[in-house]
């Protein structure tokens, strides 16, 4: 694979914004000039308190998709949960209505809903479901490891030191508000679950997973048993297994997530 870091200016977010890109190459071999071709392309979100950086660093993103023809796009979005904050800035904006088209004029990346693809760890779960829950047609799979998947519960999980920033809840408090009556519809992703199911169904191919020791365990097992609960064909897989919040689980089940999604 080629890696790209990419620093391009953000309308919405109204600065430079980073991102990391995997492109497909093929080693050993005589480059070809291919004009129109156009791949896959996954976006996969980072965690609370990491980068753009982060699977290049602690993951091997690059060696389990490198004979693969699939573009890896990976942004940052710094500490915003993939929300258009009440106080702050407009980061889903940026990842679903900004990103897609950046990266689509930057490189061969394919536009078609078929060849588009969601996934992220824990704070970049909640974002990969909630954007994809929100926009459904626009993604062929969503993969969801360790996802801080119900946001009236976070606050209470902070308890657990799961995040340790000193102003994690006051960062809650100006993105999503005060309390869960100020949450909107579309960041609630049990409610958007059946509000989906209640229209016929969610199409995207979804994979979900969770480490049992891991201090979200009972919110994704929550969210587990909505979706299982749900009416209309649900195209779901759900798997856990020992392991905490960390990256020794997130790379036990990362090939696992490319496989269900069959990226690799």
């Amino acid at each position: 694979m080629a890696l790209i870091t990419c620093n391009h200016f953000s309308y919405y977010l109204g600065m430079d914004m980073e991102m990391c890109v995997l492109l497909p190459e093929k080693r050993s071999r005589e480059p070809q000039y291919q004009q129109e071709k156009k791949y896959p392309v996954l976006y996969l979100l980072h965690g609370h308190s990491d980068d753009h950086t982060a699977y290049i660093r602690k993951s091997l993103i690059e060696l389990l998709v490198r004979d693969q023809e699939l573009i890896v796009v990976m942004p940052c979005a710094h500490r915003s949960f993939y929300t258009d904050a009440k106080q702050g800035h407009l980061y889903y904006s940026y990842i679903t209505r900004e990103l897609p088209v950046v990266v689509a004029n930057f490189f061969p990346a394919s536009t078609k809903p078929e060849d588009t693809y969601i996934a992220g760890i824990s704070m970049g779960g909640y974002g990969a479901m909630k954007i994809a829950l929100n926009h459904p047609e626009k993604y062929r799979g969503v993969g969801i490891i360790s996802g801080a998947v119900i946001r009236q519960k976070l606050e209470e999980i902070g308890k657990f030191e799961t995040f340790t920033v000193p102003d994690f809840h006051e960062n809650l408090r100006s993105i999503f508000g005060s309390g869960e009556a100020e949450l909107q519809e579309m960041d609630d992703l049990l409610l958007m679950v059946k509000k989906r199911s209640a229209e016929g169904g969610f199409q995207p191919q979804l994979y979900h997973c969770c480490g049992t020791e891991d201090k979200l365990y009972s919110q994704n097992t929550a969210l587990c048993d909505v979706i299982q609960q749900a009416a209309g064909e649900w195209h779901y897989t759900f798997e856990d297994g020992p392991g905490d919040h960390n990256w020794e689980f997130w790379n036990e089940f990362i090939p696992k997530m490319l496989t269900n999604l069959k990226l690799i």
